[in-house]
């Protein structure tokens, strides 16, 4: 059964996060510091020092008024399993690469951007 969802998930998700995920779920270790669906995550640009607030969500949950990053995004799908503390390169539509770090990330259902 396990093989199965990994199979579907790696058409979307990168390999290693899969992986990562379901070691997680087999060793019943969530750790709170870790990204999941639902969570609201602050982002730091490294470069500018900007700090960016995404909450984590599945399609059918994005509300177009708030902050959401859907998990199936370039961005969402990289931020899953990460932690605090962990620096993604990312390259956006346009060509530009972003450094972002993980500020924090938490299980609210409010984010202050």
């Amino acid at each position: 059964m396990l093989s199965l969802i990994k199979h579907s998930l790696s058409m979307i998700i990168k390999p290693q996060t899969i992986d990562n995920l379901l070691n997680k779920t087999k060793k019943e270790q969530f750790d709170s510091k870790m990204v999941y669906v639902d969570s609201i995550i602050t982002l730091q640009d490294l470069v500018s020092r900007q700090n960016h607030c995404y909450k984590l969500s599945i399609p059918s949950d994005i509300c177009t008024m708030s902050r959401s990053l859907s998990i199936f995004s370039p961005l969402g799908s990289e931020l899953i399993g990460r932690k605090v503390g962990d620096e993604i390169h990312i390259r956006e539509d346009n060509g530009k690469l972003c450094w972002l770090k993980i500020i924090s990330v938490e299980k609210s259902s409010t984010c202050n951007s």
